[in-house]
C-alpha cells in the first residue's frame, strides 16, 4: 500500500509532538524547522525516483537553508542530529537520503543519512 500525503503530514507533526524540539543552545535552532524544510522532499523521498531523479524546487531551497543553518561546529552538530531524527522517522533508505545533496547540487558538512556519526 502507498504511503499517502496526508499520512506523512500525520507523521511530521507527530514528530513535532513526541520528539524534543532543540537540542542544544546552537542559535535556536529547533528540529521542527529542519523537518519544515525538508518536508517539500517527501514526493522526490516516497516516489520511487530517490536516487535518480530531480527533486523538487522547494526541496532543494530547504537543504540549501539546511547548509546555511550548519555554519559553525555546534550549529552542524544540531542540524546533523535533527535531519538524523527526521530521516529515520520518515524510514528513508540510505541510498535515497545521502543522493538528496547531491541531486541538489549542494554539499553539506554532514553526510545527509540516517547512519551518520554526527559531531559533536
Amino acid at each position: 500500500m502507498k504511503a499517502t500525503y496526508p499520512f506523512l503530514t500525520v507523521v511530521l507533526i507527530l514528530l513535532f509532538l513526541l520528539f524534543p524540539t532543540n537540542y542544544s543552545h546552537a542559535e535556536n535552532i529547533k528540529c521542527n524547522n529542519i523537518v519544515r524544510a525538508v518536508r517539500p522532499c517527501v514526493v522526490f523521498f516516497r516516489s520511487g525516483s530517490g536516487v535518480t531523479g530531480m527533486p523538487p524546487a522547494m526541496c532543494c531551497a530547504g537543504v540549501s537553508t539546511l547548509s546555511q543553518m550548519a555554519n559553525n561546529t555546534t550549529n552542524r552538530a544540531t542540524v546533523c542530529r535533527c535531519v538524523q531524527l527526521a530521516i529515520k522517522n520518515m524510514r528513508i533508505t540510505d541510498a535515497t537520503a545521502k543522493a538528496l545533496p547531491r541531486r541538489c547540487g549542494i554539499t553539506l558538512p554532514f553526510s545527509f543519512s540516517p547512519y551518520v556519526k554526527c559531531p559533536g
